[in-house]
């Protein structure tokens, strides 16, 4: 049965063939995809359905979700991803808004959403994320989530053909929850 989260204002719910014109319509703009590591520049509709077929196969502990607005129709504007990594016990977060969405406090809603899933209902004991550095938006939504900075790395950047400096943040489940409960 497909995953679907509602928040206040969003809809979380799977990719579609009939979201490629929003995808590309979102993703084909440089100030969104090289915030991101698997995200080409430019984004064409060849790069949505090769998106879509292999969102289908993935494993399903893996969640990959569309961001649609409750007020404005079916229309995707962004994606909110969380993949398990190497140890099976964390997951990766990562998400990404159209321009016309950012600082609307859509980000931060929706990756509360997938944190909340990851830690919930799949069960992971820690989350993981990465953002760029210099991507200040993303980097405000990680700390407000509770998200603590580790470390400094380098990520691809598939937009910008090259390796891009990134921190390496974390959160465990149990500060997720004692989070949850100071915000109640």
């Amino acid at each position: 049965m497909p995953v679907i989260i509602e928040t206040p204002r969003l809809i979380l719910r799977p990719l579609t063939q009939y979201d490629f014109a929003d995808l590309v319509r979102g993703l084909n703009n440089f100030n969104v995809s090289r915030n991101t590591a698997r995200i080409p520049f430019p984004y064409a509709m060849a790069d949505a359905e090769e998106f879509l077929a292999i969102a289908s196969q993935t494993e399903a502990a893996a969640l990959r979700l569309s961001i649609t607005l409750k007020e404005g129709g079916d229309i995707v504007c962004g994606g909110a991803t969380y993949e398990p990594r190497e140890s099976g016990a964390e997951a990766e977060i990562g998400y990404w808004l159209a321009e016309p969405q950012w600082g609307k406090g859509y980000g931060t809603e929706a990756a509360r959403a997938m944190v909340d899933h990851a830690f919930e209902v799949a069960g992971y004991a820690k989350m993981v994320a990465r953002y760029r550095l210099g991507n200040d938006a993303s980097r405000r939504i990680l700390e407000g989530l509770g998200f603590v900075k580790t470390s400094e790395t380098t990520c691809a950047s598939r937009a910008e053909g090259a390796e891009t400096l990134a921190a390496m943040m974390v959160l465990t489940h149990a500060a997720w929850n004692e989070a949850k409960g100071r915000a109640q």
